[in-house]
């Protein structure tokens, strides 16, 4: 998913994720299995909720506000969007079940299949609730900052195991030799030398070895990959 911590997930992005069909996708979307969003970025906005009446429910403003965040698109919305590849609403859901229009006509973008994101909290339950009986999630990628290996317990820091995971990728790939530069710029590194960034952890070199004949290339012990794909 990447290293930095989202609200908010590009469409495309989870759906390579995922590996998710079109068809399938436009299933769930359509019936309401997983929640599409957009990202407004400043716009005046009514912000409102419903109340119950005898005659049905009655949207109830609570707020106008310049509004910069992330809205729910409706299903109608949606449907259309995938039928017809673009559509300009004004109106939307909040996360909440509240609701939210433009106020102003100028203030309406088309909105197209580029545009849509998903919430990171609609991104966990849909792959909890509708993907994982499936067994259609991507494992989480192991995680090389605290594991269990050789019998032995190994720590590492954040930069450190960003370094491995790299490698790490590198080798279920089919191609686990890789040269210090991408191993260091992977780890998000300043050091010149692989040396320098695993300096603080002893024992190190049992688990990322030089490769033979390439200077400067280097890979992930292959029993370490075995048994943390494991």
């Amino acid at each position: 998913m990447g290293r930095i911590k989202k609200d908010y997930h590009e469409l495309e992005e989870l759906t390579a994720r995922w590996k998710l069909s079109e068809s399938d996708l436009r299933y769930a979307v359509e019936n309401g299995l997983l929640t599409l969003s957009v990202r407004i970025y400043g716009a005046n906005m009514e912000l409102g909720s419903y109340e119950d009446e005898d005659w049905g429910r009655m949207p109830v403003p609570y707020e106008h506000t310049y509004f910069d965040g992330v809205v729910d698109i409706r299903r109608y919305d949606i449907y259309r969007l995938f039928q017809e590849g673009e559509v300009a609403p004004n109106d939307f859901s909040l996360p909440n079940g509240d609701y939210a229009n433009l106020l102003n006509p100028h203030d309406v973008r088309p909105i197209r299949r580029g545009n849509l994101v998903v919430r990171e909290e609609e991104r966990a339950r849909f792959e909890h609730d509708v993907l994982e009986s499936f067994g259609a999630t991507e494992p989480s990628p192991p995680d090389f900052r605290r594991f269990t290996y050789d019998d032995h317990i190994w720590r590492f820091t954040e930069m450190q195991a960003r370094a491995m995971l790299y490698l790490y990728n590198a080798a279920r790939n089919g191609d686990p030799e890789q040269h210090c530069r991408k191993i260091l710029e992977a780890a998000g590194s300043q050091s010149e030398k692989i040396g320098h960034l695993f300096s603080t952890r002893k024992g190190w070199k049992q688990l990322v070895h030089p490769s033979s004949g390439r200077s400067g290339w280097y890979f992930l012990e292959p029993r370490l990959v075995v048994a943390m794909a494991a």
